[in-house]
C-alpha cells in the first residue's frame, strides 16, 4: 500500500514536470504510460478504500469483544447473586444506596448436634481475624436440654459494609461441618430521618427548660406556680433523657449491624432431617393425628353425659316400664 502509493505520486510528478508527450518517443508509447499511470491510479484508490473499510471493522470488532467481556462480567455476578439467593442468603445490597438505614441480619443454622459447638467456636474465630474494629462479639448462649436438643445462639456487632458477606461465609461454615440455612431475615429501618427529627426535638424541649429556669429565676413567685414549673421541668428533663437514649442507640445501629447466629439440631438419620420430605410427612401425620384425638375428645365430653343419660333411661324403661300381661286362668 505505501509502495504503490509512492509510485503514483511519482509518476503524477513527473506529468506535472513533464506536461507533454516525450520527443524522443512515439504516440504508442506515450499513449501507454498514461494507460498505464492510470491503472496505478486506481489500484492506490482501491487498497486506500480497503484500508478505509478495515479500520472501522477492527474498531466494530473491538467494540463487540468488549461488550462480550462485560456481558461475560455481569453474567458472573448474577450468577454468583442467583447461588446466594438459591441457598437462602439475604440479598446483597449496596448500602452506598441507602443512606441513614440500620439494618440488621438473622439466620437460623441447622446442623448435627455434635458439631455446634463447633460450629460458634469457627464463627467466633471468623469475627476475630476481622478485627475488634469491625467485629465483635456481644452475645453467646449454648444450651442442653434435658431431652437432649441443645440450643445455641451468637450475635455480633459488625461493620456495615462487611455484614453481608459475613453472613456468606459463616454460611459456607456450616454447611462444610454438614448443615445447612434454614431461615435467614434482614431488616432495614431509616433510623437517619429518626435521628434528624429528634434532634429537632430535643432542640425545642432545650428552649423549653431555658424558658422555665427563668421563670423560676423570677422572685417571690408563689408556691402554686412555682410547683407547677417543676414539674414541667422535670418532664423535660426526662424526655430528653429519653431521647439521648434512643439517639445513642440509633447511632450505634448506624454505625455497626447487629447480626445474630441461632442455631438448632439436625435429625441424625439420613433422609430425616429437618425441613426433609419425610420429617415434614411425619410431622402432618403426628399433627392431623392429634387433632382428631382432640375432636374425638371433645365430641365425648359434649355429648357423652347426653348419651349415658339417654341409655339409663332406656335401660329404666325396659326394666320397669313394660309390664307382663296377666294371662286368666283357664276355668
Amino acid at each position: 500500500m505505501h509502495g504503490i502509493s509512492t509510485m503514483t505520486i511519482n509518476v503524477m510528478a513527473y506529468h506535472l514536470q513533464h506536461p507533454g508527450p516525450d520527443p524522443g518517443a512515439t504516440q504508442m508509447e506515450w499513449d501507454m504510460k498514461k494507460i498505464l499511470c492510470a491503472g496505478v491510479a486506481m489500484l492506490a484508490l482501491a487498497a486506500c478504500s480497503q484500508k478505509s473499510e478495515e479500520a472501522p471493522a477492527a474498531s466494530d470488532a473491538a467494540e463487540v469483544a468488549a461488550d462480550a467481556a462485560a456481558g461475560a462480567t455481569s453474567s458472573a455476578k448474577l450468577e454468583s447473586a442467583d447461588a446466594a439467593r438459591e441457598a437462602g442468603a439475604p440479598p446483597e445490597l449496596d448500602t452506598n444506596v441507602a443512606p441513614g438505614v440500620a439494618f440488621d441480619f438473622s439466620y437460623t443454622f441447622s446442623l448435627p448436634e455434635a458439631k455446634i459447638a463447633g460450629a460458634q467456636e469457627a464463627h467466633a474465630r471468623q469475627c476475630g481475624k476481622l478485627g475488634i474494629s469491625r467485629c465483635r462479639v456481644t452475645s453467646l448462649n449454648f444450651e442442653k436440654q434435658r431431652d437432649g436438643d441443645v440450643q445455641a445462639m451468637l450475635a455480633f456487632r459488625i461493620d456495615p459494609a462487611l455484614a453481608l458477606s459475613f453472613g456468606r461465609d459463616a454460611t459456607e461454615i456450616v454447611e462444610d461441618a454438614d448443615g445447612k440455612l434454614e431461615t435467614s431475615v434482614a431488616r432495614g429501618e431509616d433510623v437517619g430521618t429518626q435521628i434528624v427529627e429528634g434532634d429537632k426535638t430535643a432542640s425545642q424541649l432545650r428552649a423549653d427548660l431555658s424558658r422555665i429556669d427563668a421563670q423560676l429565676a423570677i422572685p417571690k413567685l408563689s408556691a402554686e406556680v412555682k410547683q407547677r414549673l417543676l414539674s414541667e421541668q422535670r418532664e423535660i428533663k426526662q424526655r430528653l433523657a429519653e431521647l439521648g437514649t434512643t439517639r445513642g442507640q440509633q447511632v450505634e445501629d448506624l454505625a455497626t449491624t447487629p447480626v445474630v447466629f441461632n442455631y438448632e439440631p439436625s435429625g441424625a438419620i439420613l433422609g430425616f432431617d429437618r425441613g426433609s420430605a419425610a420429617q415434614t410427612g411425619l410431622s402432618a401425620g403426628s399433627t392431623s393425628f392429634a387433632a382428631m384425638l382432640s375432636v374425638l375428645a371433645f365430641a365425648a365430653g359434649a355429648f357423652g353425659p347426653w348419651i349415658l343419660v339417654g341409655g339409663l333411661a332406656f335401660l329404666a324403661w325396659r326394666r320397669f316400664g313394660k309390664k307382663k300381661a296377666v294371662t286368666p286362668p283357664e276355668v
